[in-house]
């Protein structure tokens, strides 16, 4: 291989300097030019072929017998957990509960638009009817106020379905898509008042309610003081025509007034019909083991007696707290020769109120304390029966198959 030179038109100025060499500046394509540029001559490769090479089988060494299969970690064993019985329909898969409820909800809507207008026949006004109570209530689907107003509007549209004007008065009391309309609630309870009187008075007591809220009686008021009821006369007109939440609402202030015969037969009246009544009415029982138990234990003359009617008033076990029911029965297991009761009537009146009065906040904290050792200690909290009402006062009225799916579904 032999290099060439090429010549340059430019002059290489070099100049020896010690032992190294020195270029002086050129222009660049000068330097270029001026380089010496091998250029070996290379044979073209000839391609080879590659042939994979053979292998004996019978060279490969067998699979050792002594090799253990690959095994998956042992499973955690946990604790076993108990649930309750679920309803059968709750035992479907998620999406296909989903998809059952869309084509229920399709087939509503269906029926309730024919093409002859919304509310022009009994159907469908009555399915518009259920799809407002649908969406008022969350059943299957997300609570929407506005949009259940709208289905109620469409229901009573030509009048075919009277409970229609129920929805609509009770957006009016509790303001559905806006604020609070009394007068179109007042409308709405008319036109209700000719088909279903009984759940006309008593959404008519609810409104009356609003301006002038029930007050519940106080554990310093006389154990025989029953709060006054507004408009009293309506809620009894419909609990008498058996109105469920009106049966309901009269039970729960009996209740809270201490008027525990009265309760029990406002909640019977009412519990076959109404799972809100029948768990009221076992609370009810299950916390009043004895209704007439005040005056056996006043009647049976032992310290202890009293002093457990006076624990019972002061925790609300049993009957609803009474304050001054436990200090009555404290002072009369003092005089009973009660030493733990004497230790309560010191503690309650060693912080009383300004005036002199009963120091309701005092007696709360007083009612977990445990006398019977040498200090101080807490005992359980108080344990008032939870009375429960209808999420709305047109729960009922909900078709029970969207009753179950509102108890089912998980929103």
């Amino acid at each position: 291989m032999r290099p060439t030179l090429y010549r340059s038109r430019w002059p290489m100025v070099v100049e020896a300097i010690g032992l190294g060499v020195l270029i002086t500046t050129v222009p660049a394509v000068a330097r270029a030019r001026a380089t010496l540029v091998a250029q070996p001559e290379l044979a073209a490769p000839v391609p080879q072929r590659m042939e994979p090479a053979r292998v004996n089988a019978s060279s490969i060494a067998p699979l050792d017998a002594e090799v253990h299969p690959i095994e998956a970690p042992p499973v955690v064993q946990t604790p076993a957990m108990n649930a309750a019985p679920v309803a059968a329909g709750a035992l479907l898969p998620r999406e296909s509960r989903d998809k059952a409820l869309d084509r229920e909800l399709r087939q509503l809507e269906r029926t309730a638009a024919p093409a002859s207008g919304y509310g022009s026949t009994a159907v469908a006004a009555q399915a518009a009817w259920q799809l407002g109570l649908i969406h008022l209530h969350g059943a299957g689907v997300r609570i929407d106020r506005p949009l259940a107003l709208q289905w109620f509007e469409r229901s009573a549209r030509q009048g075919r379905e009277p409970w229609a004007f129920a929805g609509i008065a009770w957006c009016g009391i509790d303001g559905c898509a806006g604020p609070r309309d009394p007068a179109s609630a007042a409308r709405a309870i008319q036109r209700l008042r000719a088909a279903h009187p009984g759940r006309a008075d008593y959404l008519a007591w609810l409104q009356a309610a609003q301006r002038q809220p029930l007050q519940i009686a106080t554990p310093d008021q006389a154990a025989n003081a029953a709060a006054p009821i507004p408009e009293a006369q309506l809620l009894e007109r419909a609990a008498a025509a058996g109105d469920i939440p009106a049966n309901i609402e009269l039970g729960i202030i009996a209740f809270s007034n201490r008027q525990l015969p009265q309760a029990d037969a406002y909640f019977r009246r009412v519990a076959s019909r109404s799972p809100f009544a029948a768990h009221n009415l076992k609370e009810l029982k299950a916390h009043s083991p004895s209704m007439s138990a005040p005056v056996t234990a006043a009647a049976s003359g032992t310290a202890q007696a009293a002093l457990s009617m006076a624990r019972m008033y002061h925790r609300g076990q049993g009957v609803p707290a009474n304050f001054a029911e436990a200090v009555r029965f404290y002072r009369l297991a003092e005089q009973r020769g009660s030493a733990e009761a004497h230790k309560m009537v010191e503690l309650i009146f060693s912080r009383p109120m300004p005036d002199g009065s009963l120091n309701v906040a005092w007696m709360q904290q007083l009612a977990n304390a445990d006398l019977s050792t040498p200090g101080i200690t807490m005992a359980s909290g108080v344990n008032t029966p939870q009375m429960l009402r209808q999420p709305t006062p047109l729960f009922d009225l909900l078709a029970p198959l969207w009753q179950q799916r509102l108890q089912q579904i998980a929103q």
